[in-house]
């Protein structure tokens, strides 16, 4: 878009990837219809307000009202500062070359997880081509890719059994960096965002590259849709499984699936609730329902709430199967059976997803548990999206500003990646949308953001997590005039990762509330 041009709805929802062109075609011819149909007679102000270009995309089943009111302050956003921004986020469109199109054959199937999908096993596809791989298993692999050329899976439909993070695996070669793709739904519905294709030495040099995405629990199935060639590259497959719940994790102690041998009381620690006590030796307890995505191996923090009259307990800590022992805990005397104390430990943990457990060594003089946690050792595996947002619809103001707690700069994103380095600035970005006032950081790989969610508006008023939309992380590569938009609809989310990014890039984020209004954008920064 011309920085002069008229900022239109259409080319908004278009850019942000909540609509294709195709879709918009459809609604302006009707449009058309709807307001040709008024022609003769005065129309009421809701036959009018019907005929508005954003009420028919509601009415088709495009879009959904949020996504409306979010793309209108977008719209009120650009035309206040008279500035054009090329918002880079999927762009899926169904090709019309029938001939080209392999016709679904409605024989779904539903799979648990994990689930590896070989990429040829397609249901319907556009523009797609397939050979013989020389990769490890054989058998054929996608190619001779081009922008909008299409895939859809619905016929492989996966099971999410909790609502959560989940890690999804793709198998790619290219000989040449450049070449991206859309990861979505399979009816292009929901966009996950746009993985990148890195250089990997060849068409036939396989590499993984790794993506987070958020899934409600129940039954999916995906769809990738080419953004760009590049150079040309190749899919064998994509693997998905559950990735499970960022650090820092607190689980309490009475929010076992399984256990042995174990009773429960109202506890009088801090918070309330229950603790689980009358332990003995050999009883267990498994939290095999919370998983938990240790991002890199290393050593963490684990902390566990306890409490003893006059101590000489122990317990282990462990994978929910036993079959890793992480830990041996002493519980020490705390003076009493509710004097609750901090029993904090430094525990060396493989990368991945774990489901832990528990299980008691030794009774002592007995012992209750009220809650364990794990993070990293110095706490900063979460930083704090500033929390004062402003998301009152009455507001004249056509963003939710966001601003820091503190005159510092924002609180800093940790990155699991030990080759993620970072410099910036120490200023604050500037109040404005598009602020120019950003940091870069070095990246060779992958960065993994954590954030949390704001609590308190920018009059200080209280902000419930139920009023808010989701988020928005923008990325582009240093000396790049456009970035890369990736929309987070979940206000729960507060995780997630970019992968094979090589060179200096600049890292935002910003919240939106459920009018659609945004907060500003502020700056992540991995380590």
């Amino acid at each position: 878009m011309d920085k002069n041009s008229t900022v239109k709805i259409g080319d908004i929802l278009i850019d942000k990837g909540i609509i294709t062109r195709e879709q918009l075609d459809i609604a302006i011819r009707k449009q058309k219809e709807m307001r040709k149909a008024l022609e003769g007679f005065t129309p009421t102000a809701s036959q009018i307000e019907a005929t508005q270009l954003g009420e028919v995309l509601i009415g088709l089943g495009f879009i959904t009202r949020l996504q409306l009111k979010r793309s209108l302050n977008w719209q009120r956003i650009l035309r206040k500062m008279t500035l054009a921004m090329t918002l880079c986020a999927p762009l899926m469109t169904l090709g019309s070359g029938a001939a080209a199109q392999i016709t679904p054959t409605n024989n779904k199937t539903s799979y648990s997880l994990p689930l590896q999908i070989e990429a040829e096993n397609y249901t319907a596809m556009y523009g797609i081509q397939t050979e013989k791989t020389s990769d490890t298993g054989g058998g054929l692999n996608v190619g001779w890719v081009h922008a909008n050329d299409w895939m859809s899976y619905s016929d492989t439909v996966i099971n999410a059994p909790i609502s959560g993070n989940y890690k999804v695996v793709f198998r790619l070669a290219s000989a040449g960096a450049g070449g991206s793709f859309a990861f979505h739904s399979a009816d292009g519905s929901k966009q996950y965002g746009v993985v990148e294709v890195p250089n990997t030495g060849g068409s036939q040099k396989w590499v993984d590259v790794e993506k987070t995405i958020y899934l409600p629990a129940g039954e999916h199935a995906f769809g990738i849709t080419i953004v760009n060639r590049g150079v040309g590259f190749n899919i064998n497959w994509f693997k998905l499984d559950v990735k499970g719940l960022p650090l820092p994790t607190k689980i309490e102690a009475e929010s076992y699936d399984t256990m042995y041998g174990v009773q429960t009381e109202k506890t009088s620690d801090t918070g309330g609730g229950l603790n689980v006590g009358w332990l003995h030796d050999a009883d267990w307890m498994t939290y095999a329902n919370t998983l938990v995505d240790i991002p890199a191996t290393g050593t963490y923090k684990i902390t566990y709430r306890v409490a003893s009259t006059s101590g000489g307990g122990s317990f282990a800590f462990q994978e929910a199967d036993g079959s890793t022992q992480y830990d041996l805990v002493p519980v020490p005397a705390t003076g009493g059976s509710q004097k609750w104390v901090d029993v904090t430990r430094q525990v060396q943990l493989p990368a991945g997803t774990h489901k832990f457990g528990i299980n008691i060594l030794a009774r002592g003089s007995g012992f209750n548990i009220n809650w364990f946690k794990v993070e990293t050792l110095d706490g900063s595996s979460t930083a704090a999206l500033p929390s004062n947002t402003t998301t009152n619809s009455s507001s004249s103001s056509s963003t939710a500003n966001i601003s820091s707690s503190s005159s510092s700069a924002p609180a800093i994103i940790s990155s699991s990646a030990s080759s993620v380095s970072s410099s910036s600035s120490s200023s604050a970005p500037s109040n404005t949308q598009t602020s120019s006032s950003t940091s870069s950081s070095s990246v060779q790989g992958q960065a993994i953001f954590r954030w949390e969610v704001p609590v308190y508006r920018e009059n200080g008023d209280y902000l419930d997590v139920t009023e808010l939309g989701g988020y928005e992380l923008r990325y582009r590569k240093v000396g790049d005039a456009d970035y890369t938009y990736i929309s987070i609809e979940d206000p729960w989310q507060v995780q997630y990762s970019l992968n094979n990014l090589e060179g200096n890039y600049e890292f935002q984020i910003a919240a939106f509330d459920k009018n659609g209004l945004y907060s500003n954008f502020v700056t992540l920064k991995p380590l």
